[in-house]
């Protein structure tokens, strides 16, 4: 009785590899199935990406423009801090001179 249910076993592995053999067959000819969406290759506007750089560098001139006009229109008062200059004692050159 062993060598029978072994035999029945084999057979029974056999059929299920079979199976997904053929299952795997049917899958290859069909193709890939519609689960998700493929992604489509886009093509790069490049005249709209420079039409963007032109539009960010004007930008970035006007903003240049207005901290130039504050800076030669305006007095600013500034403050020096940090170690070297503490309590009024003015800082030494590093080599001493």
């Amino acid at each position: 009785m062993g060598r029978r249910y072994q035999y029945q076993n084999h057979r029974w592995l056999l059929g299920v590899f079979g199976f997904f053999v053929l299952l795997t067959c049917i899958r290859v000819w069909v193709g890939p199935a519609a689960i998700l969406e493929q992604a489509q290759a886009q093509i790069p506007d490049s005249g709209k990406q420079r039409k963007l750089l032109v539009e960010e560098a004007r930008r970035t001139n006007q903003l240049l423009t207005e901290i130039k006009l504050l800076l030669e229109t305006c007095t600013f008062n500034v403050r020096i801090q940090g170690a070297d200059n503490q309590a009024g004692i003015p800082a030494k050159h590093p080599r001493g001179e």
